[in-house]
């Protein structure tokens, strides 16, 4: 009996739900411009593996079909990224290190090469330093990936907003 419950309730909750004039969060049925705008950013080149990871997820969000667009922006970012031992035992070696990675951008109207975006985002995250020397090579990249995955939220974040304000302003 009480599975015949559940059941009725797991099928008029989400009707429910959809009466009182819930939707989900993340769903916006007003985003068609931002997407169109973020179609028309073109992704500059981007220095060194981390940056070409950032620059190949970039593209991927940015233009997840592929789809032909004429560029309209162009997006230049700037890493930097640096290595810091955090746990150091008393002999002096290593057994935490940390991946920190600055990524400055600057969004750019390819007609009137004006700047329309600028702006720096940090990212870190840690590994642990191994006594096996691959480990922790593997580890470190493990962590510079993270920490490139989160750059592009981010940055794909503000980019949205961007372009969601500048459709709401228009």
């Amino acid at each position: 009996m009480n599975r015949r419950r559940l059941f009725g309730l797991s099928l008029v909750l989400p009707m429910m739900l959809g009466a009182c004039g819930w939707e989900p969060l993340y769903a916006d049925r007003n985003t068609s411009a931002g997407v169109e705008g973020l179609r028309a950013i073109k992704v500059n080149p981007i220095a060194e593996r981390v940056g070409q990871q950032l620059e190949m997820g970039l593209r991927r969000s940015l233009n997840p079909d592929r789809e032909p667009t004429k560029q309209l922006y162009a997006l230049n970012v700037t890493l930097q990224k640096t290595l810091l031992d955090s746990g150091i035992q008393s002999q002096g070696l290593g057994t935490r290190g940390e991946v920190h990675l600055y990524a400055r951008y600057e969004l750019i109207d390819i007609v009137s090469n004006k700047t329309l975006q600028t702006g720096t985002i940090h990212t870190s995250d840690s590994f642990d330093i191994q006594a096996n020397g691959y480990s922790t090579v593997v580890a470190q990249d493990d962590a510079a990936a993270r920490d490139v995955e989160e750059l592009r939220r981010e940055l794909v974040a503000r980019l949205t907003l961007f372009m969601q304000g500048k459709q709401a302003a228009s």
